[in-house]
């Protein structure tokens, strides 16, 4: 109860902002001047205030309360045994890209095309300790000399310098 209150205060406060610009007579000019208003007042952003537009229009006052955070259902949210294939492919191959995986598992037909971001597989794979980078620290490297870095600059300085001091042999005929 106390949650959906809250909610319809919010969409009442988002439509107090927008209202001035649902009126039908303002022209293009007059719109972005009020715009500007409402976004130096409220502190908003430009894009924000249009979101809210559409989504009134599209949606009506409903359009205005904040989006509830459900489990699966989030926009963008990517399903469990996605993430599990996608590792697995990832394991598989490790120079995978991210574009690769996504393209295979939707040619295998587990996911339907688009309903993967690379951005969203990117966080998630980085996120359980499966990212290119972090793959790349598995591999075996040959050769005795490995990269390394400091945490902060000027924490470690490095010289070398020739070996240039000649030592004179003093060779004498018998």
């Amino acid at each position: 109860m106390r949650n959906s209150k809250k909610l319809e205060e919010i969409a009442s406060q988002r439509f107090q902002l927008i209202a001035p610009l649902l009126s039908g007579d303002l022209d293009t000019a007059r719109a972005t001047e009020v715009k500007k208003q409402i976004c130096e007042t409220s502190g908003l952003s430009e894009r924000t205030i249009r979101r809210y537009l559409g989504s009134y229009r599209e949606l009506g006052l409903e359009g205005l309360k904040p989006m509830r955070k459900q489990a699966g259902l989030i926009k963008g949210a990517l399903r469990n045994e996605l993430l599990e294939e996608a590792i697995l492919l990832r394991r598989e191959a490790p120079q995978r890209s991210v574009r690769q995986i996504i393209q295979i598992l939707e040619w295998e037909g587990r996911a339907k095309p688009g309903e993967i971001k690379r951005s969203t597989l990117q966080e998630r794979l980085t996120e359980r300790g499966y990212s290119s980078r972090q793959m790349r620290l598995y591999q075996s490297t040959a050769g005795a000399a490995r990269r390394f870095q400091q945490s902060h600059r000027n924490k470690l300085w490095q010289s070398d310098y020739p070996d240039f001091f000649i030592i004179p042999i003093l060779i004498t005929n018998h």
